[in-house]
């Protein structure tokens, strides 16, 4: 493999565990909303009035790196793929010289 691939597949590790984290994040802001929703439900106004002051600065950018990382991380595994087809379809020095004979 390539200096490029391997520098590919460097940032691939890397943003599988950002992602993962971030996955972690978003399943904690539904079941906070969740919860949230129940409690403002019994009359409790505090935990949903939370949630939505941590709204725009922490959920809204947490899901929206989420579906731009997941689109990302799906070209890259494209481009991962498709490099190494390409690598393993190319003839070697070997290969060419033995059709010349």
């Amino acid at each position: 493999m390539g200096q490029f691939t391997d520098l590919l597949q460097t940032c691939k590790t890397w943003m599988d565990r950002v992602l993962m984290v971030n996955v972690f994040v978003v399943m904690a802001g539904a079941l906070w909303f969740v919860v949230a929703v129940g409690f403002h439900s019994q009359g409790l106004e505090q935990p949903l009035g939370q949630f939505q002051q941590l709204w725009t600065p922490l959920f809204m950018p947490a899901i929206g790196l989420l579906m731009a990382a997941a689109l990302l991380n799906g070209g890259l595994q494209w481009l991962l793929r498709f490099k190494k087809r390409r690598e393993q379809s190319l003839p070697g020095p070997r290969a060419t010289l033995g059709k010349q004979s």
